[in-house]
């Protein structure tokens, strides 16, 4: 969560400075790829604006001197501060699929649509990001190492294809301005 949310009534980074006399918690979690992470949390009870029950904040950094927070919320107060944030780092994959749907297939830009356009959108999204999936599980290895390494990879095969597409047709038809309209759609090609 954002550290301008307002928990009972103050921004969370205001409790943050409110706790900084209290022992840290140590907590070691296992991320999605099996690795050990430790976490020195602290946490604190009440009520978030537009929430109707208690909830439970935590106030993490990767080492006590560290000066940066990430601020994690549980609504589930009963589960304890190892069971929160493992749910976060199973939950981190998400978090992966969403940045590269939004930033790399397009997903972001489905605003300015109908409902009708969006909801196809967002089918070509997913089967777009079925095939990097399917690609990346195809592929993997040690120069394929992530979903952008897939992306990168797809991307530069299309632009190899267009490519020898337009040295081909250079070579038998020796015409480069026919070339260029072809593969550029140009209405008309300057003198």
């Amino acid at each position: 969560m954002k550290c301008n949310r307002l928990l009972s009534g103050k921004r969370v980074d205001k409790h943050v400075q409110e706790l900084k006399h209290k022992w840290y918690n140590r907590v070691c979690v296992t991320t999605t790829d099996g690795d050990k992470s430790l976490y020195f949390v602290r946490q604190r009870d009440g009520r978030l604006a537009n929430v109707p029950y208690d909830v439970r904040v935590y106030f993490s950094k990767r080492h006590p001197k560290a000066k940066a927070f990430s601020y994690f919320m549980s609504t589930d107060i009963s589960c304890s501060t190892k069971e929160v944030l493992q749910g976060y780092s199973w939950r981190w994959s998400c978090e992966v699929v969403n940045f590269y749907t939004k930033t790399q297939i397009g997903l972001a830009d489905f605003r300015v649509r109908s409902y009708e356009a969006a909801d196809k959108y967002m089918v070509v999204v997913l089967l777009a990001w079925a095939y990097v999936e399917q690609r990346f599980d195809r592929d993997c290895s040690s120069q394929i190492q992530t979903y952008g390494d897939i992306i990168r990879q797809h991307r530069d095969e299309h632009a190899i294809d267009w490519l020898t597409g337009a040295i081909q047709m250079a070579i038998s038809t020796e015409d480069v301005d026919s070339v260029l309209q072809h593969f550029l759609r140009l209405q008309n090609q300057p003198a």
